[in-house]
C-alpha cells in the first residue's frame, strides 16, 4: 500500500488508524466532512454522502480505511450513504484493499438492533464488490466508559443488567492496530470479530477502576436500557439506538469468535480493561499523582 484514504480521520478511531499508517510510512489522505483537528497527512474536506464527491476523493488512492459514520442527526441514513458510496467509488477506482470496520454480529442481519442491521448491507456490498477487503467487527467500545466517568469518579457505575453479565467489548486501540496490520499484510477477504475474549462484566470494570485508582466502585443495576443511557452526552436519536442495542445485549449472548484474528495475526494480543483504565480513562489523574 502506498496512499491510503482514511474516512473520518478527525474521529477517535480514524485518527488512530491514520497515525499508525503514517508511522509505517504510508501516504495518508484524510477524508472528513468537518476537517479541523490535527491529523497526519493531507486532509480533504468532502461530504461522502455525495456519490460524485466520493469518486473524486478516492481517485488514485491505493487503499481505503472505512469507518461508517454514526454521528449527526440521521446516523443510520448517513452511515449507509457514506458506506455504499465509498465502496462503489473504491470499486470504480480499482482500489487494492478496503479495510472496513462494522460491528460484532452485523453479519447476521435481522438482529432487532438497527445499529447492527444497518451495517449488514455494507458488509454484503463490500464482499460482493470484487474489491479486495478485510472487515473488522468490534463490539461495545471501552472508550464508552468516558461517558460514565463522572459517576466512576464518585465510585458508582450502572448498566441495565446484572453485575456478572458478560458482554463483548473492544478497546479502540486494538481496532487501529489490526487495521494497520492488514494494510501491511494484505486483504484477508473475510471478516474478523474483534473483542476481548470472554467479554467484560460490570463487576470487572469496577474492579479494574479500583485496582488502578484505589477508588472502590459500587454497582447499581439500571432499571432499563433507556435509563442507562439517559445520562450519556449523546443525542436523543443515539440514546434510542443504544438503548435498543442494550436490549439486544440482554436478550442473548453478545459475543463472537475473537481468537480467529489472533490466529491470523500471531503477534497481536488484546489489551486488558486495566490497560485501558490506566492508559486512557484515568491517565491524567495518574500522571498528576506521580508528579
Amino acid at each position: 500500500m502506498g496512499s491510503i484514504a482514511v474516512v473520518g480521520i478527525t474521529g477517535n478511531i480514524g485518527g488512530r488508524v491514520a497515525r499508525k499508517l503514517a508511522a509505517a510510512g504510508h501516504d495518508v489522505v484524510g477524508l472528513s466532512r468537518h476537517p479541523g483537528a490535527e491529523a497526519p497527512g493531507r486532509i480533504v474536506a468532502v461530504d461522502l454522502r455525495d456519490a460524485d464527491a466520493a469518486r473524486k476523493a478516492l481517485a488514485g488512492v491505493d487503499g481505503v480505511y472505512l469507518t461508517p459514520p454514526e454521528g449527526g442527526a440521521t446516523p443510520l441514513e448517513d452511515e449507509r450513504a457514506v458506506g455504499l458510496n465509498v465502496i462503489e467509488a473504491a470499486k470504480e477506482a480499482g482500489v487494492g484493499h478496503v479495510v472496513m470496520h462494522t460491528a460484532l454480529q452485523a453479519d447476521r442481519g435481522d438482529t432487532g438492533a438497527r445499529i447492527l442491521n444497518n451495517k449488514t448491507v455494507l458488509e454484503t456490498t463490500l464482499a460482493d464488490s470484487g474489491t479486495p477487503y478485510t472487515i473488522l467487527r468490534p463490539a461495545w467500545y471501552l472508550q464508552n466508559l468516558f461517558g460514565a466517568k463522572p459517576w466512576l469518579d464518585q465510585g458508582m457505575f450502572s448498566m441495565p443488567w446484572a453485575a456478572d453479565m458478560a458482554w463483548a467489548a473492544t478497546d479502540i486501540e486494538d481496532i487501529a492496530s489490526l487495521a494497520a496490520h492488514f494494510f501491511e499484510a494484505g486483504p484477508a477477504n473475510r471478516g474478523f470479530d474483534v473483542h476481548l475474549p470472554g467479554g467484560v462484566t460490570a463487576a470487572g470494570i469496577g474492579a479494574a477502576v479500583e485496582a488502578v485508582t484505589g477508588r472502590a466502585v459500587q454497582y447499581q443495576e439500571a432499571p432499563s436500557s433507556r435509563a442507562a443511557v439517559d445520562g450519556y452526552p449523546i443525542s436523543d436519536v443515539h440514546k434510542e439506538l443504544y438503548a435498543e442495542l442494550f436490549d439486544y445485549f440482554r436478550s442473548r449472548t453478545y459475543e463472537g469468535e475473537p481468537t480467529a484474528v489472533t490466529e491470523a495475526v500471531p503477534d497481536f494480543s488484546y489489551g486488558t480493561v486495566e490497560d485501558f483504565v490506566s492508559r486512557e480513562l484515568y491517565a491524567a489523574e495518574l500522571a498528576h499523582a506521580h508528579r
